[in-house]
């Protein structure tokens, strides 16, 4: 018997609501501190996985409780910006709680209600009983008749209504739920069922080889861990729309956004195939091995830890990696993308100025907050991190001749951790890391996340038999970027001729050396202008005032590069390459 009740609606799109109603008995709550006869409930302000505060509870409409026996009204009280307080509990034997949430937003974090489905996370729309994480809640879904229901656990469904039960809070945050008119498919992989729920597909093309590949990329993210599923059974929760990407985890089920068209293959394709990968490999680091500071989430305030460069990077390392494994990328395609995480990397002043743990450390204030001076003052660590983990294992590749690698070091870590009831810190990475690599690996761990981070690339790729070749070194590099489809200036590179020119961001350029600067034809007026080492005019307005600057373009800095496999490489540079990304597979068939 669960300790609450809760019944939503979604039976009504075009209000855009998720009605909700609460019931519990009064012996399951917690009586507010200092008063007798209420207790109070929150709604979380954020979601794991996505390390900002959403304030979700902007979305709720009116709070109402009533005495669930005699329909008597109680008196609610808004004591925070997300907790309610219900009084006048004295004699109360069961309380009833409505209210509705705003359900018009479609993204992986949010509630979305319309006339062909009903997605929502729980974080958005559960009030709950303050300090009482441990209850259990049933949760019955009134919905239109023709509607199916997938979702992150066990759910009975029957035409027009669905039931399902969360053991306690943290599952129900962990539950994301899809209802509506879904495409269904069941996929079996090493006797651990996996479902593909498909919403918004309408009239696209979906690759033929496409639950092929999907299995193949389930298969691969298991083999990093020993080849076993740590649950017993996954749902994609798969949104598609005609715009719109991301992803975000959860324990036995993820939500992926993504255009429609991207299931008809190309480089979308791959790149929806990436993502499943990341999310997918997210159900063993951050779901289950995570940094302690995790291990007890608190969903009213933000969670701070210097380690999303692991939980965040090495899974943007391993996504590009898995799909490379399972031939779902070339090795030139797979080295195109490593070598496009180089160019994001030395675009940014930011990775002098902070470290990849710190970075990690203000998430929530940087990297989910970006403005036009991000990239001077903190660094991606999932890009980042991916190089970094990139880094570790080749390292670890090269130190034991190719019989370890960065595998073995993310399994151990997960055995010793997860395994034992606990989150990692600093020193089980070191120790599972240079246990792989056979020696201590905690000096270029510290490189690579406690400071500046500016790895030697070209000297460790070059032992397994790859070259850097820099590309467009002959352009004129101004240092500044434009916002899209105009000429305003959108960010500036700290040290860069146009930061050195007084060019400051929200600047609308207007003419280059007297010559109207449009932003359809703006490559190709830089181009006809500007020369290396020869001062350039620009003339912009700013804040609505007619200024000349000068800018100086330099020679392309290390921006530009790509990778090339090295054909005079040494046999054992060529081995170790392709025991780290394989040789070319035949193409699959169409």
């Amino acid at each position: 018997m669960s300790d609450l009740h809760f019944r939503l609606d979604v039976r009504a799109p075009e209000q855009r609501r998720i009605v909700v109603s609460l019931e519990a008995d009064r012996d399951r709550l917690a009586f507010a501190p200092g008063v007798e006869d209420a207790a109070d409930f929150f709604l979380p302000t954020w979601t794991p996985g996505s390390y900002l505060i959403r304030e979700y509870a902007r979305h709720l409409g009116p709070v109402h409780a009533i005495d669930a026996t005699s329909g008597k009204q109680l008196r609610v009280e808004k004591t925070t910006k997300n907790r309610f307080r219900v009084h006048g509990l004295e004699g109360v034997a069961r309380v009833r709680i409505d209210y509705w949430a705003y359900a018009h937003e479609l993204t992986v974090r949010t509630c979305d209600v319309t006339t062909e489905h009903a997605y929502w996370n729980h974080a958005c729309i559960l009030l709950w009983p303050v300090g009482k994480k441990s209850l259990s809640a049933s949760v019955a879904v009134d919905m239109p008749e023709d509607w199916t229901i997938a979702g992150g656990c066990d759910v009975v469904a029957r035409p027009g209504r669905a039931n399902y039960v969360l053991k306690d809070l943290d599952t129900a945050i962990d539950s994301p739920f899809l209802a509506g008119l879904l495409h269904t498919t069941h996929l079996e992989v090493r006797g651990v069922p996996h479902v593909l729920a498909l919403d918004g597909v309408d009239g696209a093309r979906i690759e033929e080889r496409f639950e092929r590949d999907v299995r193949t990329v389930i298969e691969r993210c298991a083999d990093v861990f020993d080849g076993s599923f740590p649950y017993p059974r996954y749902t994609f929760l798969c949104l598609f729309a005609d715009s719109g990407y991301g992803g975000l985890e959860h324990s036995d089920s993820t939500t992926l956004l993504s255009p429609r068209t991207a299931l008809a293959g190309g480089k979308n394709y791959q790149e929806f195939l990436g993502l499943l990968a990341h999310e997918l490999f997210h159900a063993w680091n951050v779901k289950r091995m995570r940094p302690a500071e995790l291990w007890d989430y608190d969903y009213e305030v933000e969670n701070l830890t210097p380690m999303l460069w692991l939980a965040e990077g090495w899974t943007a390392y391993y996504d590009d990696l898995i799909c490379r494994r399972a031939q779902l990328v070339t090795t030139d395609e797979y080295l195109s993308i490593v070598a496009k995480n180089m160019t994001a990397l030395w675009s940014g002043m930011g990775r002098f100025r902070q470290s990849l743990a710190d970075a990690s450390f203000d998430a929530w204030i940087r990297y989910y907050r970006p403005d036009e001076n991000t990239r001077n003052s903190t660094q991606n660590y999932y890009g980042n991190g991916a190089l970094a983990a990139m880094m570790l294992d080749l390292t670890i590749r090269k130190s034991t001749g190719g019989a370890r690698n960065l595998d073995d070091a993310i399994r151990a870590l997960y055995r010793e951790t997860f395994g034992n009831g606990r989150g990692y810190q600093l020193q089980d990475i070191e120790r599972t890391l240079s246990a792989a690599a056979g020696t201590d690996i905690a000096p270029l761990l510290a490189s690579l996340t406690r400071g500046a981070l500016d790895p030697d690339f070209p000297s460790l790729l070059a032992e397994f038999g790859i070259k850097l070749e820099p590309i467009d070194r002959d352009r004129p590099y101004l240092g500044f970027a434009l916002e899209g489809g105009s000429t305003r200036v959108a960010s500036v590179t700290d040290d860069s001729p146009a930061f050195f020119g007084g060019i400051a961001p929200g600047d609308e350029v207007i003419a280059l050396e007297g010559l109207r600067a449009t932003s359809d034809r703006w490559s190709d007026l830089v181009r006809s202008v500007a020369v290396i080492g020869k001062p350039l005019r620009v003339l912009v307005a700013t804040r609505g005032v007619l200024r000349e600057r000068f800018v100086t373009p330099i020679e392309m800095p290390r921006l530009g590069v790509r990778l090339a496999i090295d054909r005079n490489a040494s046999e054992q540079a060529n081995e170790l390459r392709i025991g780290w990304i394989g040789a070319d597979a035949p193409a699959p068939a169409k």
